[in-house]
């Protein structure tokens, strides 16, 4: 994968996954990708990309696309595309860090987990599934439910806000969700979150009502 300025500076050095290209891959045209509004450029093989039905459809198809090997996205955000990109030709992703200035696990060259890493992931599960590329949705998914799950409570409550401002939600991921460091379940955090951050919880369910109508039917088991 080949992008211009920074992104590739930074998947390059961050990620310790390396890009395995098949001969087939080799032989495949170029296509272009225009990325967000500062038309950020990656260059991808046509193979890696037709993996998707969206990219199949313009490379492929009777557009203009196809023609050119050139796509435009102005509304795609590049950090997002880049880790779309690197799935197609990993099958994984990683977070882009700098390595300077980003806390690390001890004896680890993982970041710790922070609201902007969860809120990368929420990113990278929205392009997936607007891309339709259901295996990164799932591992967007679990890479997000497990930076939840060591952030302190309210922290926790703010990112799942984040998230639901972007389409992700909790139902269905139920185990996921109340694996809190604390040990304790989902209706003990509720009761905890109102105990302690009322004001807060208040706000987020006059701001985001599904998000607390979802916590309210998974810990009660009744609609709100």
């Amino acid at each position: 994968m080949l992008a211009d300025g920074e992104f590739i500076t930074r998947i390059e050095g961050t990620s310790n996954t390396a890009c395995i290209i098949s001969l087939t891959h080799l032989m495949s045209p170029i296509a272009t990708l225009y990325v967000g509004q500062e038309r950020v450029k990656f260059h991808v093989y046509q193979d890696t990309l037709c993996k998707l039905p969206f990219f199949q459809a313009a490379l492929r198809g009777n557009f203009r696309e196809a023609s050119e090997q050139v796509i435009t996205m102005p509304e795609d955000d590049p950090s997002r595309v880049s880790a779309l990109i690197e799935f197609l030709y990993t099958g994984n992703y990683t977070y882009p860090y700098d390595p300077e200035t980003t806390p690390l696990r001890v004896g680890s060259i993982t970041p710790i987990g922070d609201f902007t890493q969860g809120l990368f992931h929420v990113g990278v599960y929205v392009i997936a599934s607007k891309y339709d590329c259901p295996p990164l949705v799932a591992i967007a998914m679990k890479n997000f439910t497990a930076l939840a799950t060591e952030l302190a409570s309210i922290d926790a409550l703010r990112l799942w806000k984040a998230a639901y401002s972007e389409g992700l939600q909790i139902p269905g991921r139920r185990q996921d969700f109340v694996r809190y460091r604390s040990g304790r379940g989902l209706v003990s955090w509720v009761q905890g979150l109102f105990e302690e951050n009322r004001q807060e919880m208040e706000k987020t369910m006059s701001e985001v009502p599904e998000l607390s109508c979802d916590l309210l039917r998974i810990a009660t088991g009744k609609d709100c």
